[in-house]
Parts: structure tokens; sequence; C-alpha cells
């Protein structure tokens, strides 16, 4: 009678969790900034819709009442408030990209030559869209 000695373990060795973690490393490090730049393009793509939607109301608003909002040469922001503050959500009430805490532009609207003109802005408030501007005008001039 012969006894046969198995020596089968099974697991792994502390070489391939290594391996396994370095490349589980190099995919973060390649797909996070992938990821951050696509959410930088979604709120650059946010805000320039946002603008293209104030020059649709801006015109809408130019129809009815002959001259683009808010009062000839003057500036309006966006409060991304409900309350009655003066903002452009006063004036233009169809224009609501959100409300503040969520917002990642601020929203611009100044009445140009005696209200024949408008410009709409939107500034970048912060994190990865910090510093972008984007403006739209009444002949739908875009700077993006």
């Amino acid at each position: 009678m012969m006894l046969c000695i198995s020596n089968d373990k099974k697991g792994f060795t502390l070489i391939e969790l290594l391996i396994a973690m370095a490349i589980l490393g190099i995919l973060a490090a390649i797909s996070i900034p992938i990821y951050l730049g696509q959410q930088s393009k979604a709120a650059f793509s946010e805000a320039k819709s946002n603008l293209e939607s104030l020059r649709l109301l801006e015109e809408q608003f130019f129809a009815e009442n002959g001259r683009y909002a808010p009062d000839p040469d003057s500036t309006v922001t966006y409060l991304g408030t409900t309350a009655a503050d003066g903002g452009i959500e006063d004036i233009l009430p169809g224009f609501n990209p959100g409300l503040e805490t969520n917002l990642r532009f601020i929203y611009t609207l100044t009445s140009l030559n005696s209200g024949t003109q408008f410009r709409a802005i939107a500034t970048g408030k912060g994190g990865n869209v910090e510093g972008a501007v984007f403006s739209i005008n009444e002949r739908n001039e875009k700077s993006w």
C-alpha cells in the first residue's frame, strides 16, 4: 500500500495580489482624468444650452415688448432662488437652469443700446469649470 501525500494549496501568492493591485492602480490613474474631463464637457454643454434658451426667451420678450430684457442699459444675474429678487428668473420666467446649490455657472444678462441689443454670459463658478466664460447676443453670435 502506497501513501500519496497531496500538496494542493489553493489561493493567491503575495506577488499575484501585488500585480493585481498595480493593474487596478494603473486603470484608475487612466480613467479618473477621463471621467473628470467628461464632467467638464457636460457642464460646458449645459451652459451653452442654457444660453441658447436665454436667447430664445429674449427673442420672445422682444417680440412682445419691442426691446430686450432687462430694463435698457442694465444688468441682471440668475440668482437661482425662488424668491422675487429681481434676477433673470423674474424678468424671463421661463429661464430656470436650476437651484443655486447645483449651478456650475453664473448667468448674467445685460441690455445694451437702449434695449435694442443684449448679451448673455455664463461664467464658471468653480471646480473644473472655473474661469470658463461663454456668451451669446441678439445676433446669435456665440463665444465658445
